[in-house]
C-alpha cells in the first residue's frame, strides 16, 4: 500500500470484522470501511453473503476503483465483474476449492508464489518469494526487543498459536484437541515460558499462558521466540521467515499439503510439518534438548537472499494490469 501510494495511486481498504483484523488496522492507523462480519457457522456464512455483497457493492460504487485487490475474495472478484473493473487475487493455498472453482476463473490476474502447484493459465503470474515476505523481509521489518520488556515477556519463551477452524476452507479439517494443547503446554513449560495466542477462548488450564499484547506487535514477539508451535497456517510461515524454529501440525499436513509449507521444510529447512501428534511430541523433545535458534537465523538469511524484494515485484504486477 505504501509503495502504491508513493506512486500516486489512491487506495480504499475494505474489511470484515474477523479475529484481530480490525485491531491490527486500527493499531497501524490504516483507514478502512467494514463490509460485514465473519460468521463461524456455515449457515451464518451463507446468510451473511447477500448483505456483505450489498455493502461491498455500495463501497465500490462510491469509490470507483480501477482494480480490486484481495487475497482471494469472492466478494471482490464478483463485484469487480458487476462494475466492469479488473481484479487481482493472491492465493497461496492450492487446496481451497472455493478459490479454484468460483474465484480464480473470474479474476483478471492471479498472483501466486513461484512454487504454487496449480496453473491458472495466461492470467497466472508467479513471484519468487511468499506473500509473507512483503511484511517480514529484513528490508521492511526490524524486530524490536523493547516490545518484550514493555509487555514483560519472559525469556526464554515459546509461542503457541491455535486457530478456531471457522474459515470456509477449514471445513472438515482440524488442529490440536484441547487435551493435546494442555499436554504440549505442560511439557514445554518445564523448559521455558509458554505464551499462547488463540482464536477460541482459552480454557482455565491455559489462561495463565495468554499472550496479552496488541495484535500489531505479534511479529516482534514471534521473532525473539525460541520455539513456535501451532495448528495455524499463516503464523507457522511467519515464524519460519522470522528465524524462529517452527513446528506446524494439523490435518492438512501430508502428501496433498500446500506447496509453500513443503518448500519451507524441504528446500529451506525452516519449518517442520507433522500430522501425527506423537511425532510433534518427539520433535519438541529434540528442540528442547538442542537449541536451534542460531541455525534458524542463518536459514532465514539464506531464504531472503534467494527471494529478492517481493513488494517491488508485486507493485510492478499491479501497475501492469
Amino acid at each position: 500500500m505504501r509503495q502504491l501510494k508513493e506512486n500516486g495511486h489512491a487506495i480504499k481498504v475494505v474489511a470484515r470484522d474477523k479475529d484481530v483484523l480490525l485491531k491490527v488496522l486500527d493499531e497501524d492507523h490504516v483507514p478502512y470501511e467494514i463490509f460485514g462480519q465473519h460468521k463461524e457457522s456455515m449457515f451464518g456464512k451463507i446468510l451473511g453473503t447477500i448483505p456483505n455483497l450489498f455493502l461491498y457493492n455500495r463501497i465500490v460504487g462510491k469509490f470507483d476503483p480501477d482494480v480490486l485487490i484481495s487475497k482471494a475474495s469472492f466478494y471482490a472478484v464478483w463485484i469487480a465483474k458487476l462494475h466492469s473493473k479488473k481484479s487481482v487475487i493472491f492465493p497461496d493455498s492450492e487446496v481451497v476449492k472455493l478459490t479454484n472453482k468460483y474465484i480464480a476463473p473470474y479474476a483478471t490476474k492471479v498472483v501466486t508464489p513461484g512454487t504454487f502447484g496449480l496453473d491458472y493459465g495466461d492470467k497466472h503470474v508467479r513471484i519468487k518469494g511468499m506473500f509473507e515476505d512483503c511484511y517480514l523481509s529484513p528490508s521492511v521489518f526490524t524486530p524490536d526487543a523493547s516490545v518484550l520488556e514493555k509487555y514483560q515477556i519472559q525469556r526464554p519463551y515459546a509461542v503457541f498459536r491455535f486457530v478456531g477452524w471457522f474459515a470456509n476452507h477449514d471445513v472438515g479439517n482440524k488442529g490440536f484437541s484441547l487435551e493435546q494443547k494442555i499436554q504440549l503446554t505442560q511439557e514445554v513449560e518445564k523448559h521455558m515460558k509458554v505464551y499462547v495466542s488463540s482464536e477460541k477462548p482459552l480454557p482455565e488450564e491455559l489462561s495463565h499462558c495468554r499472550l496479552n499484547i496488541p495484535a500489531s506487535l505479534m511479529h516482534h514477539v514471534l521473532a525473539f521466540a525460541d520455539l513456535y508451535l501451532g495448528d495455524s497456517q499463516t503464523m507457522a510461515t511467519e515464524a519460519a521467515l522470522l528465524g524462529t524454529p517452527a513446528i506446524r501440525s494439523n490435518s492438512f499436513v501430508g502428501e496433498n499439503d500446500m506447496t509453500n509449507f513443503k518448500v519451507l521444510e524441504n528446500q529451506y529447512g525452516l519449518l517442520f510439518n507433522r500430522g501425527s501428534f506423537d511425532e510433534v511430541v518427539r520433535l519438541i523433545s529434540d528442540f528442547l534438548e538442542n537449541s536451534k535458534k542460531q541455525e534458524w537465523m542463518e536459514k532465514k538469511r539464506n531464504y531472503f537472499r534467494s527471494t529478492g524484494d517481493s513488494n517491488q515485484e508485486i507493485v510492478r504486477i499491479l501497475e501492469s494490469v
